[in-house]
């Protein structure tokens, strides 16, 4: 018995007190407590970057965060059969925040195992917002630059790294990002029927065949220099276009993760009529500071939702609130989109060769998707209209790219893969397991997708390194050979003068390295 149950049972036991009494005065933690839990560590960091802004835009951003969270908060009345309404199941919490710790772990945070080449960056972003404020500038060659990315991840942390050090800052995001994942999961298996210690590896290993084309390309390579060479990086087997595995996302960029999964969950509440319209209108734009693209990905689901209502049952009090919450972000939108057209982009179609590109990377990444709509009687009514959209999004998706390594293809895709792998995961619980050719079929792509995510955890038990300070400059120097990482950075005379003071000082390259101890990546400094 818990210690709020002991508190109800002894209440009750009173003379003239009910257990409807003792439930009122000491509620038992529900459902929806953690999805207000999972809502405040997302949106806090709209509020910590809100005090870095011109008096104006901060008081819109700060009455934006308050108002998204008045709705989270007070939501609509719920049926006591709901799922939100039902208490906190201790054991499928504790098993998830277990798995969640570990897979933050494994990959990088903290460096207690190894962590990724991109973690080199992101270490250095961190670092700059603990040592030098929450937002830095940088002069390269008597041209001024500001920190302009996606920095909802690191704000939490480089606020406690302020007050108590950059290894604390670190211990604040694995403990902010696995109580998050933990939060996800646990819902995850909530809905999900059949046993838990099977579907949620079903789930967390979710991945493309990647396996099969990095094995014909490689035997193909011996058979012309009689050379075998095995690449580690599944993912990239066609060299332009990648639907990243759920390790991938925990391992490389929880920061683009943790929102389209949220959001992807969100949306799962709300056809199941757990949350209204009007929560998820006001988690969106919260969600822009950790990822625009991700949410670019989610913005069609959005507009479904709001199609749905139309043309009566949208215009409430509440959706209205949640349109003006999202309103409010607007300065954080205009941060995030300073400078952002000197980035790569268009269409591929034209490529020459592209459409059989195309063919064959769908073939390989998302087979599920011919498994969940074969087996469609086990999806419910609620879930397939948005699992048939987050499946129509993953095939058009590839023909735009948009960054370098086409991060539109990478990030977008995140809340369809989620909706996705829920449902296939589903289908593989429910699916009889009577050596037929649909079980069948199941059983060869979960195990041949598996080895993507066993690639990634592989390379977690290379020798770790420690925690580096280098700022984002030096950093950026060491490890690719250039000063101006622009997918960080933007002029400082693009910034609104009414937006944010740029008058801070400068940071420049340092003279050192950064990963003495990395154990394959040798650091070149500039002479």
């Amino acid at each position: 018995m818990t210690f709020v149950e002991r508190l109800r049972t002894r209440l009750a036991a009173q003379p003239g007190r009910t257990e409807a009494d003792a439930a009122r005065r000491f509620p038992l933690p529900a459902n929806v407590d953690l999805i207000r839990v999972g809502a405040a560590l997302l949106f806090l960091p709209n509020a910590l970057f809100a005090v870095t802004l011109r008096f104006m835009p901060a008081v819109a951003v700060l009455g934006g965060c308050l108002a998204a969270c008045v709705i989270i908060w007070r939501s609509p009345p719920r049926k006591d059969d709901s799922l939100l309404a039902a208490p906190i199941n201790a054991a499928t919490l504790l098993g998830c925040a277990a798995l969640a710790l570990a897979l933050c772990l494994l990959g990088g945070e903290t460096h207690v195992f190894y962590a990724n080449y991109d973690w080199l960056l992101r270490d250095s972003v961190l670092s700059d917002l603990v040592n030098h404020g929450m937002i830095d500038f940088y002069r390269v060659e008597d041209r001024d630059y500001m920190m302009r990315a996606p920095l909802g991840m690191y704000f939490t942390p480089a606020m406690v790294g302020r007050l108590f050090g950059l290894h604390a800052a670190h211990l604040a995001l694995l403990v902010q990002n696995a109580a998050l994942v933990a939060i996800i999961l646990y819902f995850v298996a909530l809905m999900t029927p059949g046993r838990k210690i099977i579907a949620l590896p079903i789930f967390v290993a979710f991945s493309g065949l990647d396996i099969l084309p990095t094995l014909v390309t490689a035997v193909g390579r011996w058979w012309r220099t009689h050379n075998f060479t095995f690449d580690t990086q599944l993912e990239w087997w066609n060299g332009a276009i990648q639907y990243s595995s759920h390790i991938t996302l925990l391992f490389w960029v929880p920061n683009h993760m943790a929102p389209g999964w949220w959001f992807a969950l969100l949306a799962l509440l709300y056809v199941r009529r757990e949350i209204d319209l009007a929560s998820l209108i006001a988690s969106f734009a919260p969600l822009l500071l950790w990822s625009p693209l991700a949410m670019l990905g989610a913005m069609p689901f959005l507009v479904l939702f709001g199609v749905e209502q139309l043309p009566v049952k949208i215009f409430t009090p509440r959706n209205f609130v949640a349109a003006a919450a999202g309103l409010a972000f607007l300065p954080v939108a205009i941060y995030l989109t300073l400078a952002a057209g000197e980035v790569p982009h268009g269409f591929l179609l034209l490529i020459p060769g592209f459409v059989a590109l195309w063919a064959l990377f769908l073939i390989v990444e998302i087979p599920h998707a011919a498994i969940v709509v074969l087996q469609r009687r086990f999806i419910p009514a609620s879930d397939w209209r948005i699992v048939a959209l987050a499946i129509a999004a993953l095939v058009f998706i590839p023909i735009y790219s948009l960054g370098p390594n086409d991060d539109f293809a990478m990030r977008v895709s995140i809340m369809p893969l989620f909706l996705l792998a829920f449902c296939f995961t589903r289908v593989a619980m429910l699916t009889p397991r009577d050596n037929g050719l649909m079980a069948t079929a199941i059983s060869i792509i979960v195990l041949v997708s598996a080895e993507t995510p066993i690639a990634e955890i592989v390379r977690s038990f290379s020798p770790a390194f420690a925690i580096s300070d280098c700022n984002l400059l030096t950093a950026s120097e060491r490890s690719s050979g250039s000063s101006l990482p622009m997918n960080y950075l933007t002029p400082v005379s693009a910034v609104p003068g009414w937006l944010i003071a740029t008058d801070g000082p400068r940071q420049t390259i340092e003279q050192r390295k950064c990963w003495p101890d990395h154990p394959s990546f040798k650091e070149k400094m500039r002479e």
